[in-house]
């Protein structure tokens, strides 16, 4: 009489998924590698979800689920701000689940974008967030969250050293800072004619030069023009790479000659004429 074979339960299949992730990551996640985890053959994997599809799906519920535990807790005494250090945090504590719901091209999209649509449905709740329009309610979610994405997937690489709570929360807070103002002074959006208008009186009241484009030139007189810095000075200023290292006795992605006459280059011939 062979063994009794033993029974999986759907939780004991996606336990083992979610510890083959976190430890070798989502493209590691085969019916095999459960099986082996699991200690038994693949059979317990199609009798318990049906399919490796399902089974792939529900992990990244689950690991979704992980994240959402993360961006309840309270870091700091700003709910917008708790989300963004709650996925930091996870980054940084399960860096290859973050990177198997965030940074893998999975084919399960519509479950990362449930992530995003739950933090926008919660925005317009907010007492503060609530009062902007939809439009620059999306765009202050995309900047920042595209910013706190990036650090996050920075975190989960290890290329941040001080990934304390307390860093988290002041590198959010500094990025929030700039983002916020913008949205309420009016510059969020780069192409619109508030944003040029509001960079001219801030550079105006730093007494910074502000460099000139069409639409400022159009719009000053003669008075104007003395505080700003032409976009043709500009270009006259710059060198092109090339002639940068023509003049220095090397051309662009190549050696300097090694012996014979040069011929003199009219740019510096012009040179030594000037006093």
């Amino acid at each position: 009489m062979s063994p009794k074979e033993t029974t999986f339960t759907r939780g004991a299949v996606l336990q083992a998924a979610l510890d083959v992730v976190r430890q070798r990551g989502w493209d590691a996640l085969t019916a095999r590698s459960v099986a082996q985890q699991l200690g038994a053959s693949v059979a317990p994997i199609y009798s318990a979800f049906g399919s490796m599809e399902s089974l792939l799906r529900k992990t990244l519920k689950e690991i979704r689920r992980l994240l959402q535990e993360y961006t309840s807790r309270a870091y700091s005494e700003l709910p917008f701000l708790n989300i963004g250090a709650g996925i930091i945090s996870f980054a940084r504590d399960e860096p290859l689940l973050y990177q198997a719901l965030f940074q893998i091209r999975h084919g399960f999209q519509d479950v990362v974008a449930d992530v995003n649509a739950s933090i926008l449905s919660w925005m317009k709740t907010d007492a503060q967030l609530g009062l902007l329009t939809d439009a620059s309610r999306e765009r202050l979610y995309d900047n920042i969250g595209f910013y706190t994405m990036g650090l996050a997937a920075a975190v989960a690489a290890g290329r941040v050293a001080d990934v304390s709570p307390d860093n988290i929360v002041r590198l959010l807070k500094n990025m929030g800072n700039i983002v916020m103002f913008a949205e309420v002074s009016g510059i969020a959006d780069c192409d619109s004619p508030a944003n040029e208008r509001e960079w001219i009186r801030i550079m105006k009241e730093k007494n910074i030069p502000f460099p000139e484009t069409p639409s400022t030139a159009k719009s000053s007189g003669p008075q104007e023009t003395s505080g700003k810095i032409p976009l043709a000075a500009n270009r006259r200023a710059y060198t092109p790479p090339l002639k940068r290292s023509r003049a220095s006795g090397k051309t662009a992605g190549r050696p300097a000659d090694s012996g014979g006459p040069k011929r003199p280059s009219p740019q510096l011939d012009k040179g030594r004429n000037k006093p």
